[in-house]
């Protein structure tokens, strides 16, 4: 069983672990009549479960000071301070919001050279959540995404480390699928404030650290489209494009595909869904999408196994347009783009 290792959080080689690769972050609802509620009525997908809340909480100002074996299933946390979840710790009442722009965090206090992080200083936050696997979810392959956790996250599910990930600004996500189990489970995360990305995110704002941004649960069908990418490619005359759209499968299966515009079809194809995919659809004279004449229309995905059971709907909104530099103007849809407005940096 693989064990996390701090000493090579100060790597700069080491910035991933067991993380799962980036994708599109569409959603998708096990039929329509669920993505019909969701959209009207403002309710989720079955496929997510939130975790957002209290998690029990440690404050640490450096790794010295870390409670050894937090993590392991035995270790009661109950009696922890609570935190919530999301939020930087320094709205929460530990450490300080710092402004930093031409000069490192720690300049002033600690003198470390690339290669190194501080120690004396360098705040480490321990959380622990329990919680139970939602009965529709159970039997499916499970995963959990950190929308944001700045700047290193270590993770532990009931004492086994699952993985880690620096990346401050973008999803991180891990399969927790084989080490789940019936009932409570334990899931345990350390979030490091400066990681040997800090060298590379020393841009002109505040610091902070922390799981700032949404936590969740997913699972997905045995037919999923993990990742789509939609293109609408104009001719030179804007009145034909080919709306072309790649998909990412975990399995082969089929593929409704249906373009619509306020409720009315406008065309409609099936299609045999391989581990990747193209689809491209031919559409005459579309409406052209601009900031000032918003135009979208809805693309409808049902994914389907081999047998033409619907495992997963997938809704998406396209606007048809067409951005190039000519002569060195930025245009969209053979247009010069005018910007208006201030701090256009």
């Amino acid at each position: 069983m693989k064990t996390f290792d701090y000493s090579l959080v100060k790597d700069p080689q080491y910035f991933c672990d067991n993380r799962m690769e980036a994708h599109s972050d569409h959603v998708y609802y096990k039929d329509k009549k669920e993505m019909q509620a969701a959209l009207q009525e403002g309710e989720g997908t079955s496929f997510r479960y939130c975790l957002n809340g209290l998690w029990k909480f440690h404050y640490a100002r450096n790794y010295a000071n870390v409670i050894p074996g937090f993590e392991k299933e035995e270790y009661c946390c109950y009696d922890w301070e609570d935190i919530h979840v999301p939020a930087h710790i320094q709205m929460e009442g530990y450490d300080a919001p710092q402004y930093a722009n031409v000069q490192y965090p720690w300049e002033g206090h600690e003198e470390i050279h690339p290669g190194e992080i501080p120690e004396r200083f360098n705040p480490v936050a321990s959380y622990v959540k329990y919680f139970t696997v939602p009965a529709h979810m159970k039997g499916k392959r499970l995963f959990i995404s950190f929308q944001g956790a700045e700047s290193g996250l270590a993770l532990w599910l009931n004492g086994t480390f699952i993985g880690y990930s620096e990346d401050s600004f973008t999803p991180s996500e891990f399969e927790l699928t084989d080490y789940v189990k019936e009932g409570q489970n334990k899931l345990a995360a350390q979030v490091f404030k400066w990681t040997s990305s800090s060298w590379c995110e020393d841009q002109d704002f505040f610091r902070f650290s922390g799981i700032y941004r949404d936590v969740y649960l997913y699972a997905i069908p045995e037919v999923h489209v993990s990742d789509v990418k939609i293109q609408t490619l104009l001719d030179d005359t804007f009145t034909k494009a080919d709306l072309v759209i790649d998909t990412k499968s975990t399995k082969a299966g089929k593929v409704k595909i249906t373009l619509s515009k306020d409720g009315k079809k406008l065309q409609s194809v099936e299609e045999t869904l391989a581990e990747e995919s193209q689809y491209v659809m031919k559409v005459e004279n579309p409406e052209l999408w601009s900031a000032e004449s918003p135009v979208l229309y809805d693309l409808l995905l049902e994914v389907m196994d081999e047998n033409g059971q619907v495992t997963e709907v997938i809704p998406q909104r396209v606007g048809f347009r067409r951005f190039e530099m000519k002569a060195g103007i930025m245009t969209l849809n053979g247009t010069r783009i005018v910007f208006k407005g201030v701090n256009r940096h």
